[in-house]
C-alpha cells in the first residue's frame, strides 16, 4: 500500500510543478508581450529575458527533480545494499532511512525480515552443527562396530526426524515472510 501513495505524491507533487512552471511561464510571456507592444522593451530584450526566466524556471525543476529521485532512489539503493550484505551472511542490523525518504515502509518490511533470517539461520546452525556431530558420533560408533543393528536403525532415524523438523522451522519462516511480503503489496 506504502508504494502507491509515494505514487501519488509524486504525481501530485510533478502535476503541481508543471501548473506553476506554465503558469510562470504564461503570465512572463504576457508581461514581455505587453512591454514589447508598449514599446518599453525591443524584441532582442524580450528574447533575453524571457531566456533567462525559462533558464531559472529549468534549473530549480532540475533541483526539485533530482531531491525526489534521490528521496525514492536513495533509500532503493540502501535497500539493495543491505539486503547483498545479508545475502552474503553478515549482520545488518536494522536498516533506517532519512527523514523525508518516501519509502519508510520497507524499513518495517526489512526489518521484520532481517530478524526472521537470523533467528532462523542462528537455530539451524546450531541445530545442524549438533546433528552433524551426531552423525560423526554414529560413523564413528559404525566403523568401530561398537553399534548394533537396532540402534543404528533408531539413531539415524532420531538424526533424519531432526532435520525433518529444521527444515520445517525454516518452511515455516520463509512461509511468514511471504505472506508478510504479499500482505505488504
Amino acid at each position: 500500500m506504502f508504494v502507491s501513495r509515494v505514487q501519488y505524491r509524486l504525481i501530485i507533487s510533478v502535476m503541481a510543478l508543471l501548473i506553476i512552471i506554465s503558469t510562470i511561464t504564461a503570465i512572463a510571456s504576457l508581461v514581455i508581450l505587453k512591454n514589447n507592444i508598449a514599446g518599453i522593451m525591443t524584441p532582442t530584450q524580450s528574447v533575453v529575458v524571457f531566456t533567462v526566466i525559462t533558464l531559472i524556471l529549468y534549473l530549480i525543476s532540475l533541483w526539485l527533480m533530482i531531491i525526489w529521485s534521490n528521496r525514492i532512489y536513495g533509500p532503493i539503493y540502501r535497500l539493495g545494499q543491505y539486503i547483498q550484505r545479508l545475502s552474503k551472511g553478515e549482520k545488518t542490523g536494522e536498516i533506517k532511512f532519512r527523514k523525508g525518504d518516501t519509502l519508510d515502509g520497507l524499513t518495517e518490511l526489512y526489518n521484520k525480515l532481517c530478524q526472521s533470517v537470523e533467528k532462523n539461520l542462528t537455530y539451524d546452525y546450531k541445530e545442524f552443527a549438533k546433528i552433524f556431530t551426531e552423525l560423526e558420533n554414529i560413523l564413528d560408533r559404525l566403523y568401530n562396530k561398537n553399534i548394533s543393528e537396532r540402534e543404528l536403525y533408531d539413531s539415524l532415524q532420531h538424526t533424519c526426524n531432526r532435520i525433518a523438523k529444521a527444515l520445517d522451522i525454516t518452511s515455516e519462516v520463509i512461509k511468514k515472510i511471504e505472506s508478510r511480503i504479499e500482505s505488504k503489496e
